[in-house]
């Protein structure tokens, strides 16, 4: 691994000692609140899969499930896998397929997120007797691309829901689900302060392309699903329906992940409600890579690099192994391209993440501040900020995240401030 690289983790390791030890102050009460929403919401749905089902059955176990379903319902699988007990998979992926066959489906897919969002809460009330504070813990390289991976809690798991206007949301789990982020809040006499990098994936795989359209639409400001709609679907940026957009964003994140064209597919059916074919996907597919020739290419060379040298490189030296790519299994071999076209980006994006952990740490130290680095989720960074401090700490953070280092296109933080981590984020 590169020299640099192995500076970096050096130096981050104080800073992540750090924010496990500042710790986030939680809301008992607010998250009491949210807890007894998703209880009901949880009995009332029980209460309906049972009245469908006719019986009562234990919603946790796949073999009864599996049954209820695919026997007495007699409901029609979509796909050939079968669990460890030999009946029909009822896995996430295979429901959502279902949804729109029978009503008890979204039920149970329902069931299962309560349950989740529940476990989430007891996870959130795991406060430091002294301390009075939540503190989990940041393993620094818990992905194999350099991202780093959170528990006891994973605050990564935290639902990452933005609701345009609650009073008019008809979804009453999605409205629950909004409000985790509000039981995170700051000391009395402070703020949080969240900034999170935009589209720092995109815009890795802009900076390693150097495509022609995805460096404009970076470097004038120019939405980029909007842009990339336009050439997909050839039209003006300025009669870009929002479906296509949707569309757009989803194409964008997808084939940079190496996602198939089934996979689009079956995406694209579930954002829009309407069915997409493989067909489908495979002609927005081959118009996107005819439009955007720089991102054919670099993914192209990215496969090509990894398979030669056994690893991928990030922009800045880490590597990753992908072993993968030697295997003579056709479905490994596969993986291993999605793997060499994916590391490098989302590992470019956790370097440049780290290197602003480490200078905002620097510079909150240099000017003798009381500011508190106290989260990394994702793209995100939190602080907690006395009042007073405020100003400063906007401008220090926006510098030092947005010029970590020098690329072809910018790098751009949303910045937010607020009591809690809902009006930060």
């Amino acid at each position: 691994m590169d020299i640099a690289i192995n500076q970096l983790e050096h130096d981050l390791i104080h800073v992540l000692a750090k924010i496990e030890c500042n710790g986030v102050k939680i809301d008992i009460k607010k998250l009491n609140g949210v807890e007894q929403q998703l209880l009901t919401r949880l009995q009332t749905t029980t209460e309906k899969i049972t009245g469908i089902a006719g019986t009562e059955i234990n919603l946790n176990s796949n073999e009864q499930l599996s049954t209820l379903l695919f026997e007495t319902l007699e409901l029609q699988p979509k796909v050939t896998s079968k669990g460890k007990s030999g009946l029909v998979s009822v896995d996430k992926s295979h429901l959502a397929k279902l949804k729109d066959d029978h009503e008890i489906i979204p039920l149970i897919l329902d069931y299962r997120k309560i349950t989740s969002l529940l476990k989430f809460c007891t996870q959130l009330k795991k406060i430091h007797p002294k301390t009075k504070r939540l503190h989990c813990n940041l393993n620094q390289i818990g992905t194999a691309t350099g991202r780093f991976s959170c528990s006891d809690p994973n605050l990564q798991n935290i639902p990452n829901v933005k609701l345009k206007d609650k009073d008019n949301e008809t979804d009453e789990l999605k409205i629950i689900a909004s409000k985790f982020r509000e039981v995170f809040i700051a000391e009395k006499g402070c703020v949080l302060i969240g900034a999170d990098y935009s589209q720092i994936e995109l815009r890795m795989m802009a900076e390693m392309s150097q495509d022609s359209f995805l460096l404009e639409a970076y470097n004038k400001d120019i939405d980029i699903h909007k842009l990339t709609a336009s050439k997909v679907f050839n039209c003006k940026v300025s009669e870009v329906t929002e479906e296509q957009r949707k569309i757009a964003k989803t194409i964008n994140f997808g084939l940079i992940y190496g996602m198939s064209a089934v996979g689009l597919a079956e995406s694209l059916t579930a954002i829009t409600n309407k069915h997409h074919s493989k067909e489908d996907a495979e002609k927005m597919m081959a118009e996107y890579f005819n439009q955007f020739q720089g991102v054919k290419s670099c993914l192209e060379g990215l496969v090509d690099y990894a398979d030669h040298y056994g690893y991928s490189k990030t922009l800045f030296g880490r590597i990753r192994p992908i072993p993968e790519l030697a295997s003579n299994d056709m479905r490994v071999r596969e993986k291993g391209k999605r793997l060499a076209m994916n590391s490098p980006v989302q590992g470019s994006a956790a370097d440049i993440i780290k290197m602003a952990m480490v200078n905002c740490d620097k510079a909150i130290s240099e000017k003798g501040l009381r500011s508190k680095m106290i989260l990394q989720v994702h793209d995100e960074l939190l602080f907690e900020v006395p009042k007073d401090e405020v100003e400063i700490m906007e401008k220090l953070v926006k510098h030092e995240m947005e010029n970590v280092v020098r690329l072809s296109i910018p790098l751009i933080i949303e910045l937010g401030k607020g009591a809690n981590w809902a009006e930060a984020h």
